[in-house]
């Protein structure tokens, strides 16, 4: 199942942004690429049961308080 996941979101990566730069937004299309790829190597790790470390102890803090 996480070999679909990551295939999917591979062919999301590369269909999302592809309009912002048919319409000439270049800016727009390089930050969208970016975000896309940061988010589709979050979920390889996720799929890949990689163990992600946290980026400062406040922001786990915050998530705790919401959950």
């Amino acid at each position: 199942m996480p070999v679909y996941t990551v295939l999917i979101y591979m062919v999301i990566v590369m269909m999302d942004p592809y309009g912002l730069l048919k319409q000439g937004k270049k800016k727009d299309f390089y930050v969208s690429a970016a975000l896309c790829l940061i988010s589709f190597c979050l979920a390889f790790s996720l799929a890949m049961h990689w163990h992600i470390p946290s980026p400062s102890p406040p922001i786990v803090y915050l998530i705790k308080m919401l959950y």
